[in-house]
């Protein structure tokens, strides 16, 4: 099965020098991935650092553009205060006034957003509306959950809720079912 004559085929592997150099030369490439390594994660970090950095900047100056848009609206208000405290115009037209100062501030909270919640007449969504009262209504005109009265207006921004609407809902007198249901 074994012959002898075929030892003399078998190869003899690397040698101990061509060992030698080819750790040497792996060694060579570890250190030098090693290296990148540590250079892509120094960069890495110092990226992370930046963007932190600017993130800062961004949120201490995130309000600059709101506020230039306001700081008209704010001269008009403080020019009305001095118009009422100083007699200069009567009151119908400081109220006239403040009402073109409020109209001037809600087209600047539109442009970035903000839009006032529609409630009398709407259905009640709990999303949207907070129910502080319910009031009895028998007028059929008047669907059960409708909202009769706002007391507070609701607003979002684009699409998120920032505060919701206090409302009246109107509610049904109860049936003489509905009676005996609830007992």
């Amino acid at each position: 099965m074994f012959d002898d004559d075929n030892t003399d085929e078998i190869a003899e592997g690397p040698s101990r020098e061509d060992l030698h150099a080819r750790i040497t030369e792996l060694e060579g490439g570890l250190a030098e991935a090693e290296d990148r390594y540590l250079r892509a994660a120094a960069e890495l970090r110092n990226y992370r650092q930046r963007v932190v950095e600017q993130q800062a900047q961004q949120m201490q100056y995130a309000h600059e553009q709101l506020i230039s848009v306001l700081l008209p609206i704010l001269d008009h208000l403080e020019l009305a205060l001095q118009s009422a405290d100083g007699g200069q115009q009567s009151p119908q037209e400081v109220l006239a006034g403040v009402k073109m100062i409020y109209r001037q501030l809600g087209e600047a909270l539109e442009q970035f957003g903000l839009t006032r919640l529609e409630t009398v007449g709407q259905q009640f969504d709990p999303q949207w509306h907070e129910a502080i009262e319910r009031r009895l209504i028998e007028d059929e005109a008047i669907s059960a959950g409708q909202i009769v009265e706002e007391f507070r207006p609701g607003y979002k921004l684009r699409d998120r809720l920032l505060r919701p609407a206090e409302v009246c809902v109107c509610t049904r007198p109860e049936t003489p079912e509905e009676a005996r249901a609830g007992e």
